[in-house]
């Protein structure tokens, strides 16, 4: 039955190869049919991997080993006996690791990362923007807006019952660097946004303050290491509590929600469009600490600062397209013997995954009173623990040293400075700018400004 399945597609493929005048042996898709065909997928085993039977006007009589006779030899393509192997679906799906791997298990990760720091950025501004108006006397109902290198924020003090409403409101561009070649070596490159807003109600007790907050942020990244798409969209729902004295400020969050995820990817055999979709439950917490020290014109505020983000990402199913026959190469005919005719695919099952990412910083700002201008500089160092990419393993070994590794991200550095200023007794303002460094296969600079207005 072998044989005659070997004979029925090399004559086919004979036939196919007079027609279009074409060398299929040797195209990167072979067939163009998917890595997963039900037929000759890769998933089959090592029959349709490393030994696929396609014409080979190269592969002469007389090569030995395999238990192939001799007058079949030109019919043979991988193996041991030729240097130059191809699988039926291609090498790109065989040599493929990242490129045939679902963005969850690359992007996720970061995500997270991005999420819970536009979550615990949006509060942290709140609770210094309700101190700082405390400490400048405004009024029951002093309406504030800052715009920030991310995005605009706005709150309105005391409205009812002592009751302050909030909101914030941001827009952050991403992108690994590292470089991408083609989906037989591994990258992790993406690039894209994730905008994000957070509304929120606190109350002041005293020196202590207390409010909750809901948020979401909203990816839509372009993954150009598997030549697809990732989409997530976070909601969250969480409390935190301050406490500030003449010299120490202390404050505290967390909070819970969920996700949803969507996903596309290219069949690196036939070219069609993988979709995938699942949910993810996350939680986050955070801490901070800063001290206020005043020398004359000179204000010196260290600080120390925690957050941290799990996401769990529930199981799902990676759906192939089937093959066309009029997109396989040379018509259906050419492969498919009447005995193992199948145009269908077997889908990917994408298992649960866990991610978190951490990051502790610790920072100094530098300020000096000049009247209505206040120029300072920020400095800070940020050690962080975000899950590692996971790539999937490659099919075949085609013995190139070109892979590039997963980004580690471990620390980073941000320098900055700016300059605050007032304008009458009610309006003050502010410009910031600075750079981060430091932090592998990524690069970031900053610009913002702040207004500010009371009544």
């Amino acid at each position: 039955m072998k044989l005659k399945r070997i004979l029925t597609t090399a004559i086919a493929v004979v036939i196919s190869l007079g027609m279009f005048g074409i060398n299929i042996a040797n195209a990167a898709g072979t067939y163009s049919i998917s890595c997963k065909n039900d037929a000759y997928g890769m998933h089959l085993g090592t029959d349709y991997t490393q030994v696929a039977y396609v014409y080979d006007a190269n592969a002469a009589a007389g090569m030995s080993g395999n238990g192939i006779a001799d007058e079949h030899r030109q019919y043979l393509i991988g193996g041991p006996n030729d240097a130059n192997a191809a699988a039926y679906v291609g090498n790109d799906c065989i040599y493929s690791g990242a490129g045939d791997t679902n963005g969850t298990a690359v992007v996720a990760a970061d995500v997270a990362r991005l999420a819970v720091g536009a979550i615990v950025g949006a509060v942290s501004n709140r609770i210094d923007m309700a101190y700082a108006a405390r400490e400048t006397s405004a009024s029951a109902t002093g309406l504030s807006f800052s715009t920030q290198d991310d995005g605009f924020a706005m709150s309105a003090n005391g409205l009812v019952g002592g009751l302050s409403l909030w909101g914030d409101f941001g827009n952050s561009d991403v992108e690994n660097t590292q470089s991408f070649t083609n989906v037989r070596l591994d990258s992790m490159r993406y690039s894209g946004d994730a905008s994000s807003y957070s509304l929120g109600v606190d109350k002041a007790f005293g020196k202590a303050l207390i409010g909750l907050v809901v948020s979401n942020l909203d990816t839509d990244f372009t993954t150009t290491f598997n030549d697809g798409t990732y989409k997530q969209d976070i909601d969250t729902y969480g409390i935190y509590v301050a406490y500030k004295t003449s010299m120490l400020q202390i404050d505290l969050g967390m909070g819970q929600g969920d996700s949803t995820i969507s996903t596309t990817r290219r069949d690196l055999g036939n070219d069609k469009v993988i979709t995938g979709s699942t949910t993810a439950d996350v939680e986050y917490s955070n801490a901070r600490i800063a001290a206020n020290f005043t020398r004359g014109k000179f204000t010196i505020v260290p600080s120390a600062s925690y957050r941290s983000m799990d996401m769990d990402i529930a199981a799902f199913t990676d759906v192939r397209p089937s093959d066309d026959s009029a997109t396989v190469a040379g018509g259906e005919a050419t492969i498919f013997s009447t005995s193992n005719a199948t145009l269908t695919t077997t889908d990917d099952s994408i298992a649960a995954r866990s991610v978190t990412s951490e990051t502790m910083s610790v920072g100094l700002n530098i300020s000096a009173n000049l009247g209505k201008v206040v120029p300072y500089i920020v400095m800070s160092y940020d050690s962080e623990d975000t899950t590692k990419a996971a790539y999937k393993a490659e099919v075949g070994t085609d013995g190139n040293n070109s892979e590039t590794a997963a980004s580690n991200y471990s620390n980073s550095v941000t320098i900055g400075g700016g300059v605050n200023f007032m304008l009458g007794s009610h309006i003050t303002g502010g410009v910031r700018a600075g750079s981060i460094t430091g932090r592998d296969d990524w690069e970031e600079n900053y610009m913002s400004g702040n207004i500010s207005i009371g009544f």
